[in-house]
């Protein structure tokens, strides 16, 4: 199959990476020897054809959907309405309106880049908007931090360092309000607990009392963020 061949001072071991974005890569040291790379791909087959066959069926799956004519913010319990607004450009704008509306203007043709914006707006809002949370939290509950940064995170909705220092996922801004909330209290607690001790559990219960229904709705609460979201 096609692949790109990375080299990288860094990597000590043969490595094999798939995704829809960069298709199939192999991650090699700097002194590898590319005959094997043949032995490789015979060896790790069944392993790159069913990588291949669900980047394939995730990119049919994404072709299928549609771009939101709205965006629900169940965080802050707003909707903006998308317009989209077609011209011969083959740049893309966006512009926000008053009453919630958003206008891209411009190659609305192009999905990949139209999602690329939304998400890019959603992201400097919830940047915006969960740092103003998390501080007034802090200060209510007088569990300090040190400081706070919003991204695009996949695998985590916060986290918390030993230096106090909170990562917040930007997409938390699509859950709802008491979901939200869970995940800014659990990573403040984490400021005096940096463990799920019994204390820090009786920590978080003494500002989310429904902290367990809370915590076994975060598990699953992926589905409230919407595909285009990056």
């Amino acid at each position: 199959p096609a692949f790109t061949l990375k080299k990288n001072a860094r990597t000590r071991h043969i490595k094999l990476k798939a995704s829809a974005k960069h298709g199939l890569e192999l991650c090699v040291p700097l002194r590898f020897n590319q005959k094997h790379i043949p032995e490789i791909l015979s060896t790790n087959r069944e392993w790159i054809e069913k990588q291949l066959l669900k980047i394939q069926q995730e990119l049919l799956i994404t072709e299928s959907q549609t771009l939101p004519h709205e965006i629900h913010l169940a965080a802050i319990k707003q909707t903006w309405k998308v317009i989209y607004t077609p011209s011969d450009s083959k740049k893309l704008r966006l512009f926000v309106r008053p009453q919630q509306e958003l206008v891209l203007y411009g190659n609305i043709n192009d999905k990949k880049l139209c999602q690329k914006i939304l998400s890019k707006w959603v992201k400097s809002l919830a940047t915006t908007i969960l740092a103003e949370q998390i501080k007034h939290l802090s200060e209510r509950i007088n569990l300090p931090y040190t400081i706070v940064t919003v991204r695009s995170q996949h695998t985590r909705w916060g986290s918390c360092s030993s230096n106090k220092k909170i990562n917040l996922n930007y997409k938390l801004i699509f859950l709802p309000t008491d979901l939200t909330n869970h995940i800014l209290v659990h990573e403040l607690c984490h400021t005096k607990h940096m463990n799920h001790s019994v204390k820090f559990w009786h920590a978080v219960a003494a500002i989310d009392p429904d902290w367990k229904k809370h915590s076994s709705e975060i598990r699953k609460a992926d589905h409230y963020v919407p595909w285009w979201a990056l």
